[in-house]
């Protein structure tokens, strides 16, 4: 994949992401390979949590579609390799949590169900990510919503539980 062109998003903002698109990839070894090294990536890469998240979504049955999706967000980290984590030290003593969740309302084609995300800081530094699909199908966008705050919410419990 030298000389790809630059990408600005991991994945298209406009696309549809379904498991029937086209034919079956013939052998899915290589497409699980790297999908699961992509899913140890998240860990310094909070921007590709949701990118990553999608395509895993369809490992037991990739297609030449998904296998599309995947060297997209190789071609986006070639072009972002000095993207990161960065931590900066806070000017003052005192640490805040914030965290900001979001979710897409039955975003999956396939089953209709909301993936949720957050992002938890400390102070000003990124200290915990997620974004995974929802247990249940959520009713409105509301719903959905919230249950995404919910989950952002346990993680902050969590966190400061851990802390203290």
């Amino acid at each position: 994949m030298d000389g790809v062109k630059p990408i600005h998003t991991p994945l298209s903002t406009s696309g549809d992401i379904s498991s029937d698109r086209s034919t079956l990839l013939t052998d899915a070894t290589e497409y699980r390979n790297i999908v699961g090294a992509l899913q140890y990536l998240t860990f310094t890469r909070p921007d590709l949590a949701y990118a990553v998240n999608k395509v895993c979504q369809f490992m037991h049955a990739p297609t030449g579609f998904h296998w599309s999706l995947v060297k997209r967000i190789l071609c986006y980290l070639k072009n972002t390799a000095t993207f990161g984590i960065f931590l900066r030290s806070s000017p003052s003593l005192q640490l805040s949590f914030s965290a900001y969740p979001d979710s897409d309302w039955a975003g999956s084609l396939d089953d209709r169900r909301s993936t949720s995300g957050y992002c938890v800081y400390l102070g000003g530094n990124i200290i915990s990510w997620s974004a995974h699909k929802q247990k249940t199908v959520s009713r409105s966008s509301t719903e959905a919503e919230y249950r995404g705050l919910a989950i952002a919410t346990a993680e902050i419990m969590w966190i400061q539980s851990l802390l203290s």
